[in-house]
């Protein structure tokens, strides 16, 4: 019995102490919160009306600003009728957020909403994502921003600029006309070598075998 006690006074210090050094680390780091909703809605990028999915209504989702130091909590809440996910591209966070769905993370059901949380231990420009099937190309992404601890250049105004890709296809669609190997998107272009061309180079024969 008196050695049971000894250990349980041992275990009772060893708590203590952690405990408190986890309230000193909390008690010195700012906590940024973001709330992000993941959609599916009407969008016109390209002059034609098209089922997107959205972050907080918008394509690209919000820019996700914060400082070197800080504790990210973000809420990722899913109101589609799909499952989806978010990665943080680039960043060095505990690996159960990093995002990928059925390798680390689990996927966020419909309905469910999903914290992350983890200490922001770099700074730079990143961006996050979805990593389920094709929805990044649906609109399922945006830029991070970690503003170093010291601010090492003088500018007078900071921009993010996001470029990305789009078309009216089902992403899906574009998949499958590329893994064919085909010239579709070369013809639609105006781009594509004439066929004149390719029979008189002996190549007809190949673009016929895909």
């Amino acid at each position: 019995m008196h050695k049971f006690n000894i250990i349980r006074k041992q275990f009772l210090l060893a708590t203590s102490i952690v405990l408190s050094i986890a309230y000193s680390a909390s008690a010195q780091t700012d906590t940024t919160v973001y709330h992000l909703t993941i959609d599916q809605e009407t969008v016109n990028k390209a002059g034609k009306d098209v089922t997107g999915m959205t972050i907080n209504g918008n394509i690209p989702g919000p820019t996700l600003t914060f400082s070197e130091g800080d504790y990210a909590v973000i809420y990722v809440e899913n109101k589609m009728d799909v499952e989806t996910s978010v990665h943080w591209h680039g960043l060095l966070l505990p690996n159960f957020y990093d995002g990928v769905p059925y390798l680390t993370t689990p996927p966020i059901r419909p309905g469910e909403t999903l914290k992350y949380e983890y200490p922001l231990i770099q700074s730079g420009t990143y961006w996050y994502h979805s990593h389920t099937m094709l929805q990044e190309q649906s609109g399922v992404y945006g830029s991070i921003v970690i503003h170093p601890k010291e601010q090492t250049l003088d500018y007078d105004h900071e921009q993010v600029l996001v470029i990305s890709d789009w078309t009216n296809q089902k992403p899906m669609n574009v998949l499958r006309n590329l893994k064919r190997g085909n010239e579709w998107y070369g013809i639609k272009k105006g781009t594509s070598t004439p066929l004149s061309m390719v029979i008189a180079r002996g190549g007809f024969g190949a673009q016929l075998n895909f």
